[in-house]
């Protein structure tokens, strides 16, 4: 059997940052997941910190997975397609990022090219409207048709020890 990832600042940090952000303090992945791919219009990159570190280091493969791929769907059936290009750069994030990374390599990302494919011709979509910074080198970016890589700078450094979250 696994050992659970003992995480007690990034617990405390995500919920605070929930609390700060006047969200329900839920960690969960499904309403994490919730919270990042529609953030509010006056949400940044800092206030999402610790949840997407939270989301990043605790979302498992095998009890998460189908119920992301779900969201993802959903978001993509109702044409909502700012929350399909943020839901689908998240999960492109796990893939690459999270402690199971390997798992979600294999369990979502040949899917993730092929929701990529489907989206529209979109105008880019700033993941978050205040944030204005670009990265033209963030393939993942371009891939979801987002203008701002910096989402993925970020988690790099925020996952690296000592973790902020």
């Amino acid at each position: 059997m696994k050992q659970m990832m003992v995480d007690p600042y990034g617990r405390d940090s995500a919920l605070t940052a929930l609390y700060y952000l006047d969200q329900r303090e839920d960690l969960s992945t499904a309403t994490l997941f919730r919270l990042l791919s529609n953030p509010q219009p006056d949400m940044a990159l800092r206030d999402l910190e610790p949840p997407l570190g939270y989301f990043t280091r605790h979302a498992n493969p095998d009890l998460d997975g189908e119920g992301l791929r779900d969201a993802l769907e959903l978001n993509l059936r109702q044409h909502d397609w700012p929350a399909a290009q943020r839901g689908g750069y998240l999960l492109d994030l796990l893939c690459y990022f999270a402690p199971q990374h390997e798992e979600w390599q294999r369990s979502i990302l040949p899917w993730l090219d092929d929701v990529a494919k489907q989206l529209p011709e979109v105008p880019l979509l700033p993941f978050f409207p205040r944030d204005s910074r670009h990265n033209p080198m963030d393939a993942l970016a371009a891939r979801w048709r987002l203008s701002s890589g910096v989402l993925y700078d970020r988690l790099k450094r925020l996952l690296r020890p000592p973790y902020v979250c």
